[in-house]
């Protein structure tokens, strides 16, 4: 027993032995063999006096687009970095392409190279974007600018290949930036009102062909009556003119019972504000995915509705 008493107190004294032997002086909670950079915070916001609306639809309005953004400390008197560079970073957001509004750092170019001076601020056109790219401005083409630190001679990057930026550790910041963004889409503002023709309807209330009048309410709302119900009622639905996006989110009665089932009654509709709910002029189409539900039950899913103008 003595002897493997001995052995086990010599065993921890060598292992501790070459534990302090592994060890360098410079050990401690930040060994000076590793380097710690202070990187600046960097804030980039629109500017209001700009626009922020790529009009794809309206060639004139385009040509004149100008948009305007300022690169900032965010922090007065801070050390600003060595220098930054102006990054413009392209992601399309069209329903058809990207349903799931996923954004990508695939598509990154350079705009402004070796900024030392901050604040700065900068006004891009139209023009000057398709060149960046090589390809015209498409609808719902997003283009978020964003600025690549240097510190000495490490680099920062807003948008990397992998990874997250530098940036989206501050978004909880108030009045912080990550990037500035300007999006193009398709805006006309009597597009909701007229004449549509059916394209599709997965419930079948409606039959391909079918014309369906469009009421414009207001800027940002339109209304029209389903068919297939008895006593229809005016549904009203919503535009988000910034995003081209329709959503009617507060259940709304379509009529009475359905004509195909008279034991269906009060039939109501929901449409999500989501992306593939939109309202699309340069295609000339509005989408719409509806929830059904009446007194007896919610119809499972959604059901596509698609119309065309006329």
């Amino acid at each position: 027993m003595k002897i493997r008493k001995i052995n086990t107190l010599l065993a921890v004294f060598l292992g501790a032995a070459i534990a302090y032997a592994g060890c360098k002086k410079d050990d401690g909670a930040i060994p000076s063999r590793v380097t710690v950079t202070d990187v600046p915070t960097i804030t980039t916001n629109v500017d209001a006096t700009g626009s922020t609306i790529i009009n794809v639809l309206n060639t004139t309005t385009a040509a004149t687009f100008a948009g305007k953004f300022k690169v900032d400390n965010y922090f007065p008197g801070a050390t600003p970095p060595t220098k930054v560079d102006i990054v413009v970073r392209k992601t399309n957001f069209h329903p058809d392409v990207n349903p799931s509004g996923v954004v990508t750092n695939a598509n990154v170019k350079l705009f402004k190279a070796g900024v030392t001076s901050l604040p700065a601020n900068f006004t891009v056109t139209a023009a000057e974007i398709a060149t960046l790219f090589g390809t015209p401005i498409q609808a719902y083409d997003n283009y978020d600018f964003g600025s690549d630190l240097y510190v000495g001679d490490r680099k920062f990057e807003a948008f990397p290949a992998t990874g997250t930026g530098w940036g989206t550790g501050h978004l909880a910041s108030p009045n912080f930036g990550e990037f500035a963004r300007f999006s193009a889409l398709c805006q006309d503002a009597n597009f909701h009102g007229g004449n549509f023709a059916v394209v599709a309807d997965s419930l079948h209330n409606f039959v391909p062909g079918d014309v369906v009048a469009i009421t414009k309410t207001s800027a940002t709302q339109f209304s029209f009556q389903f068919a297939k119900v008895t006593s229809p009622a005016n549904v009203t639905f919503t535009l988000a003119t910034a995003t081209g996006r329709v959503s009617a989110t507060t259940k709304q009665k379509i009529g009475n019972a359905f004509t195909w089932d008279l034991t269906q009654t009060n039939p109501s509709i929901t449409v999500a504000s989501a992306a593939t709910n939109f309202l699309e002029p340069c295609a000339g189409i509005i989408n719409l995915n509806i929830t059904y539900s009446t007194d007896q039950k919610l119809f499972p899913g959604t059901y596509l509705l698609k119309l065309r103008k006329l």
